[in-house]
């Protein structure tokens, strides 16, 4: 009940079980409750131990979110004991079982929740979940779908898939200007930078499955906002022809350090420690270096990254996550670069708090692989970016970045590199001379990177504003649990 005795409207979300995906949904959760709903988060057991710390504070807070353990039997989905979330997949054999395999979760979602006295209003779930079209069906509630990237790629990849690209231009390296685009965008990728989530032909029939469990959806729902992509979701509500809410930068909810420190998992690394030493730095002068959780790199690269930092002179906090630190690359770290550079350099070697060093004052770039959660949260706090995409979305949020934004530098990748087995990819080598570059026109002094700073930072506060109470993406979320209410009153009144 609220504070006058109402029932609390009763949210459900089901996240894809992938850090980049769960991580804003649980963002998400935070802000529904902030806003008088109680929510039910669904996760399994490996990564309900991996947000401990976000549970504990939950629990704390008293804050009206159930996070619900559901059993995943992997070897029911064909998958390896405790698979249970996308990193940990390790051969390109189990891609398709783990995402097909998430409908196991069905019939135990659909037992809680028929279990409850306090029925839920409303779903909302990840794109990549079909399945929970037929659920919401049966429960009588609507669906809404979560999508996770930028609203110029989904509105691209649709245009591009709407006047058959692919037909005519069978090069997947040739460029072709994306059509449909508002005017003063005119974005120009090449097929292998523009493909859509599972375009290809194994997955045909899941694709189908998404494309008909979002049709059948009551809305969107992303986590953008109107400051950042205004013409874009303009456009792409039209050719849905449904309701879309954005009501993000969601990594903006909550400004706590100590939030900050273990959002998404928990960090290898001291946050006191990491501070102390940003606290040491001068203001914009740090660069940060982080690929996210699924990009994997060749040790050869990674020894060029660190070659090109090293040459750059400039302070640094390099991320090298577990599948990245290999023996090589351990070996050549700790035999001499780590000491080279101590005196202005940082290396995490596993999860680091992201959006807590983002947030420093000392923090002056982020070398980043394009995913859209670490572009929001960038650009969220106003740190202008270099592009180094790998694979899905990303080479069209380097777009959004560099060409729209105008907050980013390229380092001029142009081929995908595929997570789980980088040696095969046909990506050649970024030298450390194109890394200390690319490091050198971010955060140098000249007019160009002065005025690229300026405008980072002028979007960081219409994030903010975007928000806070009144703002585009708070009023957003309100017109969302406004229509979901609607749709229950109008449910009672039949």
């Amino acid at each position: 009940m609220d504070a006058i005795g109402h029932p609390r409207p009763h949210f459900v979300l089901v996240p894809l079980m992938a850090h980049g995906h769960m991580i804003p949904m649980v963002d998400m959760a935070y802000l529904l409750a902030d806003r008088g709903s109680l929510v039910s988060f669904i996760t399994t057991p490996v990564n309900a131990a991996r947000i401990k710390s976000t549970i504990d504070r939950v629990k704390d807070s008293r804050l009206p979110i159930r996070f619900i353990e559901l059993p995943f039997h992997c070897s029911e989905a064909g998958l390896p004991e405790g698979c249970e979330n996308a990193d940990l997949i390790e051969s390109l054999s189990f891609l398709k079982p783990f995402f097909e395999g998430t409908h196991i979760l069905k019939e135990p979602l659909e037992l809680y929740l028929r279990e409850q006295r306090h029925d839920p209003i409303c779903m909302i779930s990840d794109f990549c979940l079909p399945w929970t079209a037929e659920l919401a069906r049966k429960l009588n509630i609507p669906r809404l779908v979560f999508h996770g990237p930028s609203c110029l790629y989904l509105l691209s990849v649709h245009n591009i898939q709407k006047h058959r690209i692919s037909d005519r231009i069978t090069n997947q390296f040739e460029p072709f200007l994306v059509p449909d685009l508002p005017q003063q965008w005119p974005i120009v990728v090449t097929r292998v930078q523009s493909l859509g989530f599972f375009e290809s032909p194994e997955w045909e029939e899941f694709q189908e499955k998404i494309l008909e469990s979002e049709a059948a959806a009551e809305g969107v729902v992303m986590n953008s906002s109107e400051e950042l992509e205004d013409c874009f979701i303009e456009n792409y509500q039209k050719v849905m022809g449904k309701n879309v809410w954005t009501i993000g930068p969601l990594c903006l909810h909550n400004q706590d350090n100590s939030y900050k420190a273990t959002r998404g998992n928990k960090a290898v690394v001291d946050q006191h420690r990491v501070l102390n030493w940003l606290d040491s730095m001068s203001r914009d002068s740090v660069i940060y270096i982080s690929f996210g959780s699924l990009a994997r790199k060749r040790d050869s690269q990674m020894i060029e990254i660190g070659l090109g930092l090293e040459a750059s002179n400039r302070p640094f906090i390099w991320v090298i996550k577990e599948s990245e630190n290999s023996p090589e690359v351990n070996k050549w770290l700790s035999g001499g670069f780590e000491e080279r550079t101590r005196e202005r350099g940082f290396v995490i070697k596993g999860w680091a708090p992201q959006l807590m060093i983002l947030s420093h004052p000392a923090i002056g770039g982020f070398l980043t692989h394009c995913g859209w959660n670490s572009m929001l949260e960038s650009v969220s706090v106003g740190v202008p970016v270099i592009t180094w995409p790998h694979f899905s979305d990303q080479f069209l949020n380097e777009k959004l970045m560099v060409d729209v934004l105008r907050v980013g530098v390229s380092i001029g990748v142009t081929i995908p590199t595929y997570h789980l087995r980088p040696e095969d990819s046909e990506e050649r080598l970024v030298t450390k001379e194109e890394v200390e570059k690319a490091v050198a026109s971010l955060m140098d002094e000249k007019e160009e990177a002065k005025e690229r700073r300026q405008r980072a930072k002028v979007f960081g506060m219409k994030a903010k504003e975007a928000m806070e109470e009144g703002g585009s993406s708070y009023k957003n979320l309100t017109h969302l649990i406004q229509y979901v209410l609607g749709h229950q009153n109008n449910n009672l009144e039949e």
